[in-house]
Formats: C-alpha cells, sequence, structure tokens
C-alpha cells in the first residue's frame, strides 16, 4: 500500500463520495477508486459497501481501518514536522512539589553537550494531570512514580531511581516532641490527596503500618499544597516522598518509612521523538554514576 491509496480512501471514507474526493485531491473519479481498490486487493477485505456510484458507506472493516489510518496519518504528519527541523522541543513534566534540581539541569546539560541544538520545556501538575497532559499531547514525556504507570499498556516506561517515602509532621503538631517512630502516629489524621486511585493510595499506605499495629486515619484535600498547608500548621501528618521540597522548611519533621519508590521517565507509545531516549539515557548514566 502507498500514501496515495490511504489517503484517497481517507478523503472518500470521510465524505461517503467517490465525485467528492476527487474534486478535493484534484484527481479523475476513475484513479480514485483504483487506488481503493488497489488497497482493498491487498487488505484483503472490502472497505466500502456499494450500492451505487452515489451511495456508499463504509463496511465494518473499512471503519476499522479507517479509525487506524486517521491515526496513522496524523502520526505521519507530527513525525515529518518533528524532522523536518532541530529545533523540537522536548516537553517534560513532572510532579508539582518535587525539586529536582539535584540532577535535572546536570541532565540539560549533558544533553547539549551531545546536541547543541536541544531545548526542553518543564510544566510542574499533579500526577493525575500529568498523564492527561501525555494523553493529549500536550507533554511529550513525564517523570513519574511507576505505581500511576504500571497498568497503561499504551504508555512506554523506563525506571531510573528510586526514592524514599517519608512521614512529614510539624513542630505545630500536638505533643510532637514523643514522636519517636511510625507507632507513635496512630492518633493523627493523615491527609492526603483527592486522587483517581486513592483507594489504592489508602491500602498502600495501611499496609505500610501495619507493622505499627494501627490503621490510618485518612482526610483527603484538594492537592499537594493543601497536604502541606495542613501538616505545616499542625493539623495532622502525610506520607510523602524525599523529593518534595517542602519537607526541608524550617519547623518540619521526617520519619523514614523504610520504603521505596520506584521512578520512571514515561511517555505515550504512539510518540516519535528520538530526543525522549537521548534524554532518558542521560538520566540513566547520572544515577548510575
Amino acid at each position: 500500500m502507498n500514501e496515495k491509496q490511504i489517503e484517497c480512501f481517507l478523503e472518500t471514507g470521510k465524505y461517503l463520495s467517490f465525485t467528492k474526493a476527487a474534486q478535493n485531491l484534484y484527481l479523475p473519479q476513475p484513479a480514485v477508486s483504483r487506488y481503493i481498490s488497489a488497497l482493498e486487493e491487498e487488505l484483503g477485505t472490502t472497505l466500502f459497501i456499494r450500492e451505487n456510484s452515489r451511495n456508499i458507506s463504509l463496511s465494518e472493516s473499512g471503519k476499522i481501518y479507517f479509525n487506524m489510518f486517521q491515526r496513522f496519518n496524523a502520526e505521519l504528519v507530527n513525525v515529518r514536522k518533528m524532522l523536518a527541523t532541530n529545533n523540537s522541543i522536548l516537553r517534560l513534566g513532572y510532579n508539582i512539589g518535587w525539586n529536582v534540581s539535584s540532577f535535572l539541569p546536570g541532565v540539560v546539560s549533558e544533553c547539549r553537550k551531545d546536541n547543541p541544538d536541544f531545548k526542553i520545556s518543564f510544566e510542574c501538575l499533579g500526577f493525575k494531570d500529568l498523564l492527561t497532559a501525555v494523553d493529549e499531547k500536550r507533554l511529550d514525556a513525564i517523570i513519574i512514580t511507576d505505581d500511576y504507570v504500571e497498568n497503561k499498556s499504551d504508555y512506554m516506561r523506563k525506571k531510573f531511581t528510586s526514592i524514599n517515602r517519608i512521614i512529614v509532621y510539624s513542630e505545630l503538631l500536638p505533643e510532637h516532641e514523643k514522636i519517636q517512630t511510625p507507632a507513635d502516629l496512630k492518633d493523627y489524621t493523615f491527609f492526603m490527596i483527592d486522587d483517581p486511585r486513592i483507594g489504592e493510595l489508602c491500602q498502600d499506605i495501611e499496609v505500610l503500618f501495619r507493622p505499627y499495629h494501627f490503621v490510618p486515619r485518612f482526610t483527603a484535600v484538594s492537592n499537594i499544597n493543601t497536604v502541606f498547608a495542613s501538616v505545616e500548621n499542625g493539623l495532622g501528618v502525610a506520607v510523602l516522598d524525599s523529593w518534595y521540597q517542602g519537607i526541608h522548611h524550617p519547623g518540619i519533621h521526617m520519619l523514614d518509612l523504610d520504603t521505596k519508590l520506584p521512578i520512571s521517565l514515561a511517555w505515550h507509545r504512539s510518540t516519535i521523538f528520538p530526543a525522549i531516549e537521548g534524554f532518558y539515557g542521560k538520566l540513566e548514566e547520572r544515577f548510575i554514576k
């Protein structure tokens, strides 16, 4: 099959008219019909139900191929645009509140050594919004905890490090000076983000506290900033990760939970962008050292 066959099929399928397709493509109508017949022969199926020359409809196979070739065509356009310029920008997202300054500037610098034209932009969002941004092609790749993408078969993911899980609390928390181990937190409220995965996240945290013989009492709030504001003002505690920049604020204390979160670079399988693989290679080098 070739691009002209696919183009004729898509244009005819869009308007359900050989005549209209021929006009739009500046081709004779018999040529459009021949291209489509050749495509049907190659695919081994009938793409259109032809009641007469003016009344056609997509067959069931035709509907499937029409959707598939539409996606293919859109991706082909994107790839050609990307390869036509060396100035493509890698749009990278990561979790709002993370401090990644210990490694990300160095990784970007290494990418630019290999390719002086390498460009990158950043966006910080919550985990749910990061996934939406990738699905909607507003971001090319994201740095994310594995648990958010491990069941998404339409994503590529490559792990490059792990980070500690910790409990954070403030000096404003009543009787904070008595806290020595996670077992001392059984009477406090655990704040967490109201997230589509909140059920799984609660279960995950409950498992972490089984050795301490209590089930945490959870309160869900709208975002990570509200979680930390609640902790900072002594209303309760939170299970966070060691990249969260707020943990270094004055008056904030931490307890290590002795468990780690795998971190990956992830992107949608339909995204074709060579810079992603190059960027991951530099990430991997950074953390192997």
